[in-house]
């Protein structure tokens, strides 16, 4: 692991070294003095280190698929950049760069990214002020305005707005200062930033092909019903399919209260119970008031069916080839919880044998995200709240319980591998009740007509 850990950071440093080195080769063709080549490099180190410490303050944890991602395209790009010059600054990608990573990282590094990227440029090349004072406020407005177009039918609208928006703050920016208005520049602009925009989201499969992104296309994909390993479900196991849409709904509200990815969580809630596909008759919402399978086999036998439908939902993942943010819910959403039925009835035979705990728990891992985290506490609601009885499917016992099993998971330390933190549970907790809401809240009794 320390090995690879090594590799990925050589990785990264070589990608920007080269950068770097390209940056100077450039410096020198263009017979800039060496100390002014020498000034400029200081400059762009200091920045780099501001930049670095940036990102270990608000973003070490995020994968080096992304950390990787985000070098390789901001070099190539600032390199383009530099190289098509001061004649024809209005062609250069920089404004590829920022969608880029606004729509597969996050917008606020791509606005951070995107301010240092006009800072070096502007340092290597000499550029008039209409260069800062259109791409600094177009990349921006671009970082907050593209993630909409993950959304098929908002790409034209997305499209449009933005080209417009560039379009009109370039001639702002003219008359401020008093420079001459050219009529195909404005029409080069709008061009540009739609091609911008077609190149981003038309290229995103290929990212996520590349660098395992979770990419818009891939997420309308995984949400339809139409998928392979939700048609199953809804064939083969349709209680546990019913189940997942009610995890969805109350984990995807939840996510939304605490501010994680709402998406992610809602399809993660999806698929979560995918493993159960392996005996769909073993568990209790697919077997319809009939025969019940466990009264045939031993606690611990069905301890070991329970448990195996997590690993059976991992690998029905990757033969689904679904993304890695997905499995790892798939794995994370029962932790290492005891399976208490099983285990209480076990420890009632009459065998003289005294069982542990080891067989009847879940191997883990925890949930390590927010989104997991949401996902376990959801699960075990709608669970719970299932079994009820219809007389007690009333708002007050389910706040009751909302209640119970949030304590239950802080207290067997369930979350704690997560970012959770103690004051977000009692938000989830209204979140799942305001979903419970519009299924149990009190109806108004009309008269029946005799």
């Amino acid at each position: 692991m320390k090995l690879q850990n090594n590799f990925r950071s050589f990785l990264l440093i070589l990608a920007v070294l080269t950068m770097l080195v390209i940056m100077n080769v450039f410096m020198v063709y263009n017979q800039i003095d060496i100390g002014s080549i020498i000034g400029r490099n200081l400059i762009i180190l200091c920045l780099f280190s501001i930049y670095g410490y940036y990102i270990f303050l608000f973003y070490k944890e995020i994968p080096f698929n992304q950390k990787l991602f985000l070098v390789l395209i901001t070099s190539s790009l600032w390199t383009a950049s530099i190289f098509i010059g001061e004649s024809a600054f209005f062609y250069m990608p920089i404004l590829v760069g920022v969608m880029l990573i606004s729509i597969n990282i996050d917008q606020q590094l791509a606005i951070i990214t995107h301010i240092l990227g006009i800072a070096l440029i502007g340092i290597i090349l000499t550029l008039p002020m209409i260069f800062y004072l259109f791409y600094l406020p177009v990349g921006v407005f671009s970082a907050l305005v593209i993630v909409e177009a993950k959304e098929r039918k908002k790409i034209i609208y997305v499209a449009g707005l933005t080209s417009l928006f560039g379009v009109l703050f370039y001639i702002l920016i003219v008359f401020m200062l008093g420079v001459e208005l050219s009529v195909i520049e404005p029409l080069l602009i709008f061009a540009n930033i739609v091609l911008t925009i077609i190149i981003v989201i038309g290229s995103m499969p290929l990212w996520e092909a590349i660098f395992q992104f979770v990419t818009p296309s891939k997420l309308l994909e995984l949400i339809s019903e139409d998928h392979k390993l939700l048609q199953r479900l809804m064939e083969e196991a349709p209680g546990t399919f019913h189940h997942s849409k009610m995890v969805s709904n109350l984990a995807q509200r939840a996510a939304k209260a605490v501010g994680c990815d709402v998406m992610m969580t809602r399809i993660g809630a999806l698929y979560h119970d995918v493993g159960k596909l392996k005996e769909p008759e073993y568990f209790i919402e697919n077997q319809n008031g009939g025969p019940n399978p466990h009264d045939q086999i031993a606690a611990e036998s069905s301890a070991q069916i329970i448990i195996e439908h997590v690993a059976f939902g991992v690998k029905l993942a990757k033969e689904h080839k679904l993304p890695k943010g997905i499995i790892e819910l798939i794995s994370e959403h029962h932790g290492t919880s005891l399976v208490g039925y099983f285990y209480h009835k076990a420890n009632q035979y009459d065998d003289g044998i005294i069982y542990g705990e080891a067989a009847f728990r879940y191997p883990g891992p925890k949930p390590s995200t927010k989104e997991a985290a949401i996902i376990m506490l959801a699960d075990c609601v709608e669970a719970y709240v299932r079994s009820l009885d219809e007389e007690d499917r009333h708002l007050e016992r389910i706040k009751e319980i909302i209640k119970e099993i949030s304590n239950q998971k802080f207290m067997e330390a369930q979350l704690d591998a997560s970012p959770l933190k103690m004051k977000e549970l009692p938000l989830i907790a209204e979140a799942f009740i305001q979903v419970y809401n519009g299924m149990y809240h009190e109806r108004v009794k009309y008269p029946t007509n005799r």
